[in-house]
């Protein structure tokens, strides 16, 4: 079967840009193809700095043929009463091409109608793929775009090639005013200007031969091999971030390693400041040896290997200038203690309408401390807590953070051990932005979570307090970031208390702007945010199940969800009995407000039966949920659904006396929270 090949050469792509645009595109093809009946057998993305390029596999040489049922006419319309067409009929005959032996007779509802069965031919692929690779490109989502020319479209860099070939035979697609053709281009410096290609199949190897490593993952391989050889030969250990590796590999086509060496006499300086200089603009890998920096780094060069030496030198002349410079921030910022810094925050404007960082500090710290309330920190927790709440931003006013922003909180940690703070406290400091990324490590201490809390969930309400929703394709304030830490910061600790309440208990430190939002847009916010962070590991219909019933316990949401994981794992039976039990209760009182009812009311034996049940199962379940055993809660719960079912067999909920219609609804309204307990299980696919 055919293989078909898009390439869209470009400038230089933004680093971190470049494998979200491919992927989206790869991903737009991998949807539009079937849906045009074009079936394929395998998709695969590959991008470099200058190209996006997706490879499909087992493509069909033209569109399956289309076969659709179409209804014409009602019988008594279309057919005289001999049965043969009348001119409504036949006027749909000429429509689709047809004969009046193609009419079928079909009961639709209580009419019978006339049918078609018509079959449309398929289109070849070529004619297909002119129309949606255009709408595929034009798609891709970018976060600013530029024209260059006189087509009028835009993109976040200029486009400057297309290729666009099924098997050898090129599709000329036209996006702008480009016309894709067989030729793709090698290394900018290194490579030849044109390669033109025969056939899809020939695509990765034609582009190494021009020093271009298409595949992203082989790039991301040499990268890796080169710092290990530098681990192997040195003794050391490479100090590696996510974002540097994508960085390095999101910037360079063929990665030529380049080891450096900077003067020993700069490894007095903190370890993270070291490292912050190699790490600046992506460029180095640093190293360490027995815990502590070590005096080389590795560097890369694009397409050509450094053979003489220069590009060597010349990384190391920077690197040097820049270790200069940062002793000098760093002598310089230990002439004022950290704790005398805190009064230059009332002259920081943190964002207009939320007031300046001292502002800030003054809401992080009123969070924290009632956080730390709701979690029971001890007394000396709370003192040191109190501390580093108002001095967590303090590192902000210094030559060394406003040079390397990436600094924040680890400096202050630093400078706070300097000025004589407690351990405790400085530890705090330098942990309270932790988790930065999904990736990323959590605070170690008590006082380092809690502080961390407070200044995400600061983050989160400030922003929505001015109206600052983050959208699908604008997120200034980083809020979804921000939130998504959150998040993961309560489920990973993991943190037992009411994030509803904490946004209640905050709602009156924000101002009221025109346009901002209140708390419970924070918490729908954050309880989606919940959502796709539970999605990753549970069933939808779990996860929406629990989540119906909103609560700010975070971390009991998860618990929730995971015991009815379990138990579909390990009784799905069960659980579809349980769902069952629940969408009978919930379809005849979901509606029902009251929860007050007689027991004296009760005149069937089957009431009194799930009476008696319902007492014990409350008790024992009220335990449960207090020892936050949610599979012990389900368990408790599975002796409902035979009572509730038989209920619902024997006893007439509507009864004609008021009284006991009203008491019945009640009765079962009551009995259906004690399911909610869990969540709404009609949510459940069952």
């Amino acid at each position: 079967m055919p293989e078909f090949l898009l390439e869209v050469g470009t400038e230089e792509l933004p680093a971190l840009d470049a494998p979200a645009l491919a992927e989206a595109l790869g991903r737009s093809l991998a949807d539009s193809l079937p849906a045009e009946r074009l079936p394929f057998e395998r998709l695969e993305v590959l991008w470099t700095p200058r190209r996006l390029a997706v490879l499909i596999k087992g493509l069909p040489g033209r569109q399956e043929d289309l076969v659709e049922e179409v209804r014409g006419p009602a019988v008594a319309v279309g057919l005289d009463d001999n049965g043969n067409p009348t001119q409504a009929a036949l006027g749909f005959l000429r429509k689709y091409g047809a004969s009046p032996e193609d009419l079928k007779r079909k009961r639709v509802g209580d009419k019978e109608y006339l049918f078609l069965e018509v079959r449309t031919q398929g289109r070849p692929a070529g004619e297909v793929l002119r129309e949606i690779v255009p709408q595929a490109i034009r798609s891709l989502p970018c976060r600013k775009t530029m024209r260059w020319d006189s087509s009028g479209v835009a993109f976040l860099r200029p486009i400057r090639w297309l290729v666009c070939l099924l098997d050898g035979e090129v599709i000329p697609v036209r996006y702008g005013n480009l016309v894709a053709d067989r030729v793709t281009r090698g290394h900018r410096f290194f490579g030849p200007k044109e390669i033109p290609l025969e056939s899809p199949g020939e695509y990765r190897e034609r582009l190494r031969e021009g020093r271009v490593i298409a595949d992203p993952k082989e790039r991301a391989g040499m990268i890796e091999e080169a710092a290990r050889e530098v681990e192997k030969g040195h003794g050391v250990r490479a100090l590696w971030t996510e974002e540097l590796l994508g960085i390095l590999v999101g910037s360079l086509e063929w990665p030529a390693p380049v080891l450096g060496e900077f003067p020993a006499e700069f490894l007095d300086l903190p370890a993270p400041v070291i490292a912050a200089v190699l790490h600046e603009e992506g460029k180095f890998i640093p190293f360490a040896k027995d815990g502590e920096p070590a005096p080389v780094f590795l560097g890369f060069r694009d397409g050509k290997e450094d053979e003489k030496g220069y590009v060597r030198q010349g990384f190391e002349r920077v690197v040097k200038a820049r270790l200069r410079d940062a002793r000098f921030f760093f002598e310089n910022d230990l002439k004022k203690p950290l704790p005398e810094r805190v009064e230059d925050l009332k002259g920081i404007v943190h964002e207009a309408r939320l007031g300046t960082v001292w502002d800030r500090v003054q809401r992080i710290h009123h969070i924290a401390m009632k956080a730390a309330e709701a979690l029971g920190l001890s007394e000396g927790e709370r003192r040191h807590l109190d501390r580093a709440a108002l001095l967590c931003k303090a590192d902000l006013t210094t030559e060394m953070v406003k040079e390397f922003p990436e600094l924040e909180g680890v400096m202050g940690g630093i400078y706070a051990r300097k000025a004589g703070e407690p351990e405790e406290v400085a530890r705090a400091i330098e942990e309270h932005l932790l988790p930065r990324t999904r990736g990323d490590e959590l605070p170690s201490t008590a006082v380092g979570t809690v502080l961390s809390l407070a200044e995400k969930l600061d983050a989160v309400m400030g922003a929505f307090a001015i109206g600052e929703i983050p959208t699908g394709s604008r997120d200034p304030y980083g809020i979804r970031r921000a939130a998504n830490a959150l998040v993961h910061l309560v489920l990973g600790k993991p943190l037992v208390l009411d994030l509803f309440r904490l946004v209640d208990e905050a709602v009156g430190l924000y101002p009221e702007v025109p346009g901002g939002k209140g708390p419970e847009e924070v918490k729908r916010f954050l309880l989606d945010r919940l959502r796709h962070a539970l999605r990753d590991e549970l069933d939808y219909d779990v996860v929406e199940a629990v989540l119906a019933v909103p609560r700010g316990d975070f971390h009991g949401l998860k618990g929730r969800a995971l015991a009815l994981a379990r138990l579909r794992e390990e009784d799905r039976r069960a659980l579809e009995d349980l769902a069952t039990a629940f969408g009978r209760l919930k379809n005849i009182a979901g509606k029902h407000g009251r929860m007050e009812f007689d027991p004296a009311l009760f005149r069937e034996e089957a009431e009194e039966a799930l009476w008696r049940t319902y007492l014990e199962v409350k008790s024992l379940l009220e335990e449960a949920m207090a020892k936050r055993d949610f599979p012990e809660a389900l368990a408790h719960l599975r002796r409902l659904v035979g009572p509730v079912n038989r209920y619902f067999d024997e006893v007439f909920v509507m009864h004609e006396d008021e009284r006991i219609r009203e008491n019945r609804l009640s009765f079962l309204r009551s009995v259906m929270e004690l399911f909610l307990e869990i969540g709404d299980l009609s949510r459940l696919m069952i």
